[in-house]
């Protein structure tokens, strides 16, 4: 149970994110919280976390949230995010640097392999060759000067064997504090808003899509989501995209989640996350590794979604409680969150790795 000083910690912290694309903090995992999923472990389970707890990675070499996050084959890809202080935006603070891990050689290392436009609260999604990275915001602003928060609608892709850039289709509006998926050749951007400045903000309501595979790909509008929120996970699994989470435009944080299927552009519930507070849905994570779809919260619980019961079980507890970070999956399905911050230590720099059941 929260106690008053905590209470009055969450209140702060959403009054606080009107900028909103992250924040420096979240409240300490609750990692004594047993339910009535947990499970002992097997053999081979207590002998995968073993394995697991000796596999590390080199931090990052800046910390950052609300950045954007890939995988192609074995190597990781991190571009943008935030690397100053909480509810603090300038142009300095932001990421420009398209960074790369291999994780698959003996001692893996952070290379910086590309620049581009600063950029925080993007989405990027890979396909073939491609890092596809869409909208985001830049401040315009240098440090010590009013606020300048610019959402934007460029969407790039970075090939990884040419290093080149190059344009793509810009989305019809300009987003920031969105999410993306892949499924197959199609992306599905969902949430997010438009920030322009001293002019108004505007929560988006609309979903959109692009087909890579077709010659000239155009964006076209997915069926209106049932929400209208930002600082949302996207997650595409079994051939559905799940958005979980984030901030409602009317009513704060919440642990709410729905799924999208694409085959009859309808949308469906997908029940409520765990949690012991709506912030427990801000700035999640997830990904969907050997048919099982996980997400990593604010409290810190790793949680995978039943398609027989509809329901999120609790499967184990992460050393690290993060928000507004990023998971990826090695090729040995291993999870592995990057960045992000909680409430107590700041922003992170260290990539935990979660052993699934």
């Amino acid at each position: 149970m929260l106690n008053l000083h905590h209470l009055t910690l969450v209140i702060l912290f959403v009054a606080c994110s009107v900028a909103g694309e992250q924040s420096s903090g979240h409240f300490p995992a609750i990692n004594n919280l047993q339910t009535a999923q947990d499970s002992p472990q097997s053999a081979e389970e207590k002998e995968k976390a073993a394995t697991t707890s000796e596999i590390s990675f080199p931090p990052l070499p800046f910390a950052i949230t609300s950045f954007g996050a890939a995988s192609i084959d074995h190597t990781f890809y991190v571009y943008g995010g935030h690397t100053g202080d909480a509810h603090a935006y300038c142009n300095e603070d932001q990421n420009h640097k398209l960074l790369s891990l291999d994780t698959a050689v003996e001692s893996p290392q952070w290379k910086e392999i590309a620049t581009d436009t600063p950029l925080q609260g993007l989405a990027m999604v890979a396909h073939g060759d491609d890092l596809v990275i869409i909208g985001g915001f830049t401040a315009l602003n240098k440090r010590g000067e009013k606020a300048n928060l610019q959402s934007r609608s460029d969407v790039r892709a970075f090939n990884i064997k040419t290093g080149q850039w190059r344009d793509l289709p810009a989305i019809p509006d300009p987003r920031s504090s969105h999410d993306a998926a892949i499924i197959g050749d199609t992306i599905y951007v969902v949430g997010g808003w438009n920030m322009q400045g001293p002019k108004s903000t505007t929560w988006h309501t609309t979903a959109w899509s692009l087909n890579l595979a077709e010659a000239k790909p155009v964006w076209k509008e997915m069926t209106t989501p049932p929400f209208t929120r930002r600082a949302v996970a996207a997650i595409a699994h079994e051939g559905q995209l799940f958005v979980v989470g984030g901030m409602n435009q009317n009513g704060g944080p919440t642990k709410e989640a729905e799924k999208y299927d694409p085959q009859s552009a309808t949308w469906s519930d997908a029940s409520s996350i765990i949690g012991q507070t709506d912030m427990a849905g801000f700035g999640v994570s997830g990904w969907s590794v050997a048919g099982n779809l996980y997400v990593t919260t604010h409290e810190g619980e790793v949680i995978r979604w039943s398609p027989q019961t509809k329901e999120w079980l609790k499967v184990k507890s992460a050393q690290e409680a993060r928000f507004f970070h990023r998971n990826l999956i090695t090729p040995s399905g291993l999870l592995v969150s990057i960045g992000g911050a909680n409430m107590e230590q700041g922003k992170y720099t260290s990539l935990e790795t979660i052993a699934l059941p």
